[in-house]
């Protein structure tokens, strides 16, 4: 079996789980909510910068954690909803992303909107398959 066959027969609740535990495992979450200031120093971020990368980091710790306990016990209902979420703010990321390179954002703007793109892809595919179905 290739990996994109793989892919497409996750369910609906193994999307979700998989990407709740991007969203925390990346150290995105977890490691910038707790300690932004050090992060935002070796990255050179002025302080409202670096208080912008601890919101961030928050808001991805709590979707994680919330799809994580959601694909582990959530009903279909709830699955598609924590699809639905994900799927609009990595719609948002996106966004936020391509503005940002238009702007003349640097050449990592640009993965982070490939990022955005994989998980608005996975998240809407999971949320459409779980219509009408269980998860």
């Amino acid at each position: 079996m290739d990996t994109v066959t793989g892919v497409k027969k996750l369910s609906p609740r193994a999307v979700i789980g998989v990407f709740a535990g991007l969203r925390v495992a990346v150290g995105i979450g977890v490691g910038l909510s707790l300690f932004p200031a050090p992060v935002g120093e070796l990255m050179g971020q002025d302080q409202s910068e670096t208080l912008m990368t601890g919101y961030f980091a928050v808001r991805e710790t709590v979707l994680g954690l919330g799809g994580f306990f959601t694909a582990l016990a959530g009903s279909p209902d709830a699955i598609r909803t924590w699809a639905a979420l994900g799927a609009l703010t990595d719609a948002g990321d996106l966004a936020t992303s391509l503005k940002e390179f238009r702007n003349g954002g640097e050449r990592g703007v640009l993965v982070q909107a490939l990022l955005a793109v994989a998980g608005l892809v996975a998240e809407s595919r999971a949320f459409s398959r779980s219509l009408g179905r269980t998860a």
